[in-house]
């Protein structure tokens, strides 16, 4: 499974410029971010933390896996940055210190991690006061299936229940929006009815001619559509919260 991961997030890197869902994710949550000390939490390839520190951030990035810890730091070397990349697992972040970063992003991580509580927790030391935690997650849990096994997710989450937990880790939540409307019936179909995982090619191909059309209406969709309209479900929850 942790092959698998790294494999789906390198080729999320190789193709973050046409990869509608990633590329407008970062556009939803970035005009929350708030404050100069940064932290990405579960940095995966180091993208996300690649794109802040071409904006002048101060930048810590965190990841438990070796191999995208290395990857991270080879690809910030190589752009002539510098910035603070550890192998660290967010349920030992407040080794960090406490009340340290303005801005936390916390990206499609927690349902990697088994108690995701205590990451909460330690989220929450580290912070700020009055910083800003900002969160994304699978949601609905019935869809957990096929997908989220191969990827190392413990679970998908109900907005009730990751409200909870953030409320219960000391986090006041601000704002909960459900995203991805469009892939809930394709991800429902192809794993409650069907029983394959959902093949996910079109957001790692841009090479065909028709490929190439479906990558632009898609991201013209969430970027006109999806981040602009709150859907009553989606396949990612999306919390904003704070210290």
């Amino acid at each position: 499974m942790a092959s698998d991961l790294v494999d789906h997030l390198v080729k999320i890197h190789n193709r973050e410029k046409t990869d509608f869902r990633w590329r407008n994710l970062r556009k939803l949550v970035r005009k929350h971010v708030v404050g100069t000390r940064i932290l990405d939490a579960g940095c995966g390839t180091g993208h996300t933390t690649l794109e802040l520190l071409r904006e002048s951030y101060d930048v810590t990035a965190i990841d438990n896996s070796e191999d995208l810890i290395a990857f991270t730091k080879t690809i910030i070397e190589k752009r002539g940055f510098n910035a603070n990349v550890l192998q660290l697992d967010l349920t030992e972040s407040a080794v960090l210190g406490e009340n340290r970063f303005d801005t936390i992003l916390c990206l499609d991580v927690l349902e990697h991690i088994n108690d995701d509580r205590m990451a909460m927790e330690n989220l929450y030391k580290i912070l700020n006061i009055n910083g800003t935690i900002i969160i994304s997650v699978p949601a609905i849990k019935y869809l957990y299936g096929i997908r989220d096994k191969k990827m190392g997710h413990f679970r998908r989450y109900d907005r009730g229940e990751l409200i909870e937990k953030l409320k219960e880790s000391g986090f006041d939540v601000v704002d909960v929006r459900y995203w991805n409307f469009l892939g809930v019936l394709p991800f429902l179909f192809s794993e409650k009815v069907l029983h394959k995982e959902l093949n996910e090619g079109v957001r790692y191909s841009n090479r065909s001619y028709l490929s190439k059309i479906l990558t632009n209406i898609l991201n013209t969709w969430f970027e006109i559509v999806e981040n602009n309209v709150r859907f009553p479900v989606g396949l990612s929850i999306i919390v904003i919260g704070k210290k």
